[in-house]
This record gives C-alpha cells, structure tokens and sequence, in this order.
C-alpha cells in the first residue's frame, strides 16, 4: 500500500473484458474504439487471482423507491456461515454506467471474493447493492434521487434486517467507474456514516465541459455539477481511510492526479497495468475488500 502521492505500476497477462462502465462511454463516444485497441494491444492484459471459495448466501429483493420514483431491485451477499439475520456490518456497492446491482454477480465476483478474504481472516461483513439507474449517482432536476434511495430507503432496508447500517454504525463504501464517483461524493456528504470508502475507476471530469462530453446526461447544468463536483470537496474525507485503484491504460487515468491532490496525504491511490474493465477490477478485488473490513474495526463507530 502507498500514499496518495505513490503510483505504483505492474500485472501480467490475464483476459481483458470490457465492463459496462466502457461500454457507455464508447456509445457517448468517448471512447470510439480505443479500449479495443488497447485490448489488442495487451495493454488490458492482467494478471487475476481467481477466488478459491464458493460464495455465501445471496439474498434478492425490490421495494418501491419515493426516491427513485421507481421499484428499486437490490442484492445483499453474506459470507458463508453467515446468516441472513445476522448483525453484521455493511458495505454499499455502487454500479457504474449501465449497471445495476448485479454488481453483485458473477462479473466481478465479489461475493466469492468476499469469501476468500473472510476465510482469510477478514472480519465477517457483508456487501449491499441496490439500482441506482442509468445516471450518476447524485439527486436529479426531475427528481430521480439514487443518492437519497440509498441514504433514506436502502440503508433503513438493511437496518430493518438486523445489518449494522443504522445510526451510529458506520458503513464501507466501494464503487466502480460511475460508482466509484457515487461512493466518494457519499463519503464527502456523509463522512460521519461511512467507516471506510473505495473507488475503482471512479469516473471523474475536472469540468462540466468534459463531464458533458463524457455523458451528456451525467449532470443537469453547470450549476449541477459544480453542486456535486467531488473534487471541491476532498477535504471532507480527513481522517477517513481511503482508496483508489485505476489502471494504466484507463481512460480515466489523466484524471486520477486531480483527485489525488485534493484527498487526503494519508489515501491511497494506486495505479497499475489495466484497463476500465471487470478484469483489472477483479485484480484488485481481494485487496480493495480486505481493506474495507479491516477498517470496520478499526475505525470508532460515530457518536
């Protein structure tokens, strides 16, 4: 693990897959094929652990969102040995573009990953997503929230299941690509609630010209973005255990040295050989993981 001003390259060869997060964005034509160039080319080529362990049990549901005005599906996945009315912590998992919450599905494995490193000595935790929709995950002009279904409807869902995610109980936050900029200006906003936050990827514009360029319907205005812009508000993270993982060869990557400055001197961010994609999310997923639950008891819950 590094600091925030350490950048640390590697992998070897593995598959490269082309996750949903790339997918929008070349269809937005940011992207006109260069992640299948790239791909070509090696450069998405890492090397992958695959998980060792069956995953635990996996619960599926849906509840009407006021929020999101829309039935929101979501899916929570235990640790084996864990039961579905066990108190255990919780850590958001917040999709990219395209997404939804099989995010907690066989693409990047997380559920079995989360097996691995519970067997691996990890404390017991368990992982949580829910449809946040097509967009960006902050409140809307015509009033799609998923931000506010997460915060007002989903983590009272959970409490009501016996998870620790009420008040006074901190949470882990971890997002990829749209997500990964969702968990951040989560953890900006609510800093008190969250134990812990990590970001693969995490899809962020250091204006709202290139916020528009990457997706035109990311945010509503100038004015929008500038509300939720995440890199106006790092300082918010002081204190919190953080990180981020990209890759070399993402599309993103000349975006990560921006939100390096403006978080904290003691966050991590990493780079390494990748692609925006489920393989070099994958890479890093024992590691990202083990991170979160080890902070679950490390970090003080809040008063």
């Amino acid at each position: 693990m590094v600091s925030r001003r350490a950048v640390l390259g590697g992998g070897v060869a593995g598959l490269g897959l082309l996750a949903v997060g790339g997918v929008g964005l070349v269809g937005a034509g940011v992207l006109p094929g260069q992640h299948k160039m790239r791909r070509a080319l090696g450069a998405c080529d890492v090397y992958v652990s695959e998980p060792r362990s069956a995953a635990g049990e996996l619960i599926r549901g849906e509840f009407r969102s006021a929020r999101r005005r829309a039935v929101v599906r979501y899916r929570i996945a235990y640790p084996p040995g864990a039961r579905d009315d066990d108190q255990l912590p919780v850590c958001l998992v917040l999709h990219g573009f395209g997404g939804d919450e099989g995010v907690l599905g066989d693409g990047i494995a997380l559920p079995r990953y989360l097996a691995d490193v519970v067997a691996d000595g990890v404390p017991p935790f368990v992982l949580a997503a829910a449809d946040g929709g097509p967009r960006y995950w902050h409140p809307r002009a015509d009033g799609d929230d998923p931000l506010g279904m997460l915060t007002d409807e989903f983590l009272p869902l959970l409490v009501g299941r016996g998870l620790e995610a009420g008040a006074g109980q901190r949470i882990g936050l971890l997002g990829y690509s749209m997500g990964g900029y969702g968990a951040l200006l989560f953890a900006e906003l609510y800093p008190t609630r969250v134990a812990a936050v990590a970001a693969g990827s995490p899809a962020i514009w250091r204006d709202y010209a290139e916020a528009r360029q990457a997706s035109v319907d990311a945010f509503d205005s100038a004015a929008d973005w500038s509300r939720y812009d995440v890199l106006s508000r790092g300082s918010a993270l002081a204190g919190m255990p953080v990180r981020v993982d990209y890759g070399r060869d993402d599309f993103i990557a000349p975006n990560m040295p921006a939100l390096r400055d403006v978080l904290p001197a003691e966050a991590t961010v990493r780079q390494a050989a990748g692609c925006h994609d489920d393989t070099f999310w994958r890479s890093v997923a024992p590691e990202v993981l083990t991170f979160i639950g080890r902070t679950f008891a490390e970090v003080p819950m809040s008063p």
